[in-house]
């Protein structure tokens, strides 16, 4: 007795333009947060913190919504928005918690 395997296809799926570019955006919002910190320079902070992060959200949103894509850039650039908001509220929630005269 044979063990006959059948051939599985394996499904090529295109990425989302809109989740690569959700994800390309949310890798230059990081990297200019990176290097402000770093530098001790604000590099666009109103730009970096706030506009650059929203649309990338959005933009991850719409291609979580496209059909017979892959999803996996569209959900890698709302994590990493994600994360940039919540740094951006640690940072100035923490920062507010700091008494300068106790």
């Amino acid at each position: 007795m044979e063990l006959v395997l059948k051939k599985q296809r394996i499904r090529s799926t295109k990425n989302t333009w809109t989740g690569l570019v959700s994800f390309l955006l949310s890798l230059v919002a990081l990297t200019g947060i990176n290097l402000g910190l770093i530098f001790e320079v604000d590099i666009l902070p109103e730009l970096v913190f706030t506009k650059i992060p929203f649309i990338s959200l959005l933009l991850g949103i719409i291609g979580l919504f496209t059909k017979r894509r892959s999803r996996a850039f569209a959900i890698m650039g709302i994590s990493l928005s994600v994360f940039i908001f919540v740094f951006f509220i640690m940072m100035f929630g923490l920062a507010w918690t700091i008494n300068p005269k106790p």
